[in-house]
């Protein structure tokens, strides 16, 4: 079952759902379920995401065409299990999201593939405040003619808070001139700690067009083929979202 909830002018205009409920300005979810987020005519969300203890859930969040100012935080209890997907198709985004990995054994994957075509600065903090937490951010964009993309990651993790696992991953596609910056920091004060990051920014090699091109594909589907592939491979969507996240890749044919 699937639990939309639509946020319209900054406002939450729809919350149907059962499983989670509001309370003091906090999103809490209650229930192993699947969430959906969409944000209409927004520029300024501020959304508390509670996940509760021996929860695991998968929540997507989706933004088309807002130029968008985005403080969300998001609070993991113990042996909680947040996966996280994210797409969005915006203006202008800036956009600052804070994890506590509240609880033992709380777990979050983050999955977050865009499009760029304006100011877009993202920052990331991943707080790793128990023993056994585990965190994988990942995060797949595309920058168009002219645009910025800055992603700052830093993951935090105090001395006494054994047996964490950490994994940072940032690739950035620039398909044009693009103002383009991976900053991924680890701050870590314990030794037993299991830590990675990888962080790319470049273009499709022209082997991999060659290739889709000696099948008989012409340059403008194969670029398009590669960026389907790209945008997809850190996310996992049903028909419905698939077809929205389609809708904008085709819209780059030039």
């Amino acid at each position: 079952m699937t639990n939309r909830i639509i946020i319209k002018n900054n406002t939450i205009e729809s919350l149907d759902s059962k499983e989670i409920i509001i309370k003091n300005k906090e999103l809490i979810i209650q229930d192993n379920c699947d969430y959906i987020i969409e944000y209409i005519d927004c520029n300024n969300i501020n959304l508390n995401i509670r996940v509760k203890d021996n929860i695991v859930a998968k929540l997507f969040i989706f933004s088309k065409e807002n130029n968008l100012k985005v403080n969300n935080h998001y609070i993991l209890g113990k042996n909680s299990n947040l996966i996280l997907f994210k797409f969005y198709d915006n203006l202008n985004v800036e956009e600052t999201e804070t994890i506590d990995l509240n609880g033992e054994y709380a777990k979050i994957y983050e999955g977050f593939s865009s499009i760029s075509h304006g100011i877009e600065e993202y920052h990331t903090i991943v707080n790793h405040n128990k023993k056994n937490v585990e965190s994988d951010i990942r995060n797949k964009c595309i920058g168009l003619d002219s645009s910025k993309i800055w992603i700052k990651i830093d993951s935090n993790l105090e001395k006494g808070n054994s047996d964490c696992i950490m994994n940072q991953e940032t690739r950035i596609l620039t398909l044009g001139d693009v103002d383009a910056k991976i900053i991924p920091n680890m701050f870590i004060e314990e030794n037993d700690v299991e830590a990675r990051h990888g962080s790319i920014i470049g273009n499709f090699s022209d082997d991999e067009i060659f290739y889709l091109m000696s099948r008989g594909i012409s340059k403008e589907e194969a670029i398009l083929l590669l960026i389907k592939g790209y945008l997809f491979s850190n996310i996992i969507v049903d028909y419905e979202k698939r077809e929205y996240i389609m809708n904008s890749i085709l819209k780059l044919r030039r």
